[in-house]
């Protein structure tokens, strides 16, 4: 199969790339994109170097599929009217909401790729991702009323500039120097050694962009639009892996060991109990979502509480993408 990569020099395109030689993908002829910052530079894939080229005209004929690793900016004017043949895999927000293009997981709806007639497939969110996993495998045993979910997400979550920057952040505080102005372009606050409870712009309301997305996508993912999902974001100085705690609240008594059944089982999901917790740190090179710390309330038999860590570049984002063009075939 032709492959073509657009950003295939940031975090995720990079990721990308190593997931496809990892898993053997069948990349019969390899097509890279970035901007023109990045292009002339090579990287290696499998036995040969590859260069990397700025997107030219009639660039959707270089490719059987496309992995789309941009921001929403570079994304639009590049697939907005998109009308050839080749399937584009793309990880921008600029079509998860859209009701022609599929929002996919395969673990959960990716059924749905043997029905569709769209060449686009949208990737979701970083944090969705791990979360809808686990949220199914719970819907398996009983549907929850409202589901609080409060995301913990690490600098790579925004590229490979968030991370450069918390990495700079960290050499000046270390020392004992003030944060200077131009290493917080990326947070526009000093993230190390600290946590900004904001991730995207504000509505009118106070909830974030990326607290929006976690519910909107869920709910189409799930092809639930009534899930009632509260949700907060933060982003923290972790390097790679996000983490979400989430209580769910049912109509009645559930029953916990066939939560933890369901878990157990889920394609994509390692379930750790008792002390066994698991931490970013545990995940990052790891394709699993992780399940851990699954508990009662104390004293409220209907409200179950967990943790969920994964590595946000890889099932968070390329292996989930990665696993999407393996089901097209």
């Amino acid at each position: 199969m032709r492959v073509g990569i657009i950003g295939a020099t940031g975090l995720v395109g990079r990721t990308t790339l190593s997931l496809l030689e990892e898993r053997g993908f069948p990349v019969s002829e390899l097509t890279l994109f970035a901007s023109e910052r990045s292009a002339g530079e090579r990287i290696r894939f499998r036995d040969t170097e590859v260069e990397v080229t700025t997107v030219t005209e009639n660039w959707d004929l270089l490719a059987d599929v496309f992995f789309c690793s941009v921001s929403d900016e570079v994304t639009r004017p590049i697939l907005e009217g998109y009308k050839g043949d080749a399937w584009i895999i793309d990880k921008s927000k600029v079509f998860r909401m859209d009701p022609s293009v599929p929002l996919v997981v395969p673990e959960v709806n990716g059924n749905i790729l043997k029905s569709t007639s769209s060449k686009i497939i949208a990737n979701p969110n970083c944090t969705t991702i791990p979360f809808v996993m686990v949220v199914d495998a719970v819907c398996k045993v009983a549907r929850p009323e409202r589901i609080v979910a409060t995301a913990l997400q690490s600098a790579s979550g925004a590229g490979k500039d968030a991370l450069a920057e918390l990495r700079l952040q960290r050499e000046y505080l270390a020392v004992g120097q003030e944060v200077p102005d131009d290493a917080k372009e990326v947070f526009g606050r000093v993230l190390a050694s600290n946590l900004i409870p904001r991730i995207g712009s504000f509505d009118k309301t106070g909830e974030s962009t990326e607290e929006r997305k976690l519910r909107a996508e869920s709910r189409k993912i799930l092809d639930d639009a009534e899930l009632a999902i509260y949700a907060a974001c933060t982003r923290v100085p972790v390097e790679v892996g996000h983490s979400l705690s989430a209580t769910f609240i049912f109509s009645e008594e559930v029953n916990l060991r066939k939560i933890e059944k369901s878990l157990t089982s889920y394609p994509g999901i390692t379930y750790r109990s008792g002390d066994d917790y698991v931490t970013p740190a545990q995940t990052e090179g790891a394709d699993d979502v992780y399940c851990s710390r699954l508990r009662h309330a104390p004293e409220d038999r209907t409200v179950l509480h967990l943790w969920i860590t994964t590595d946000n570049l890889r099932k968070g984002a390329a292996l989930n993408a990665v696993q999407i063009a393996e089901s097209l075939g």
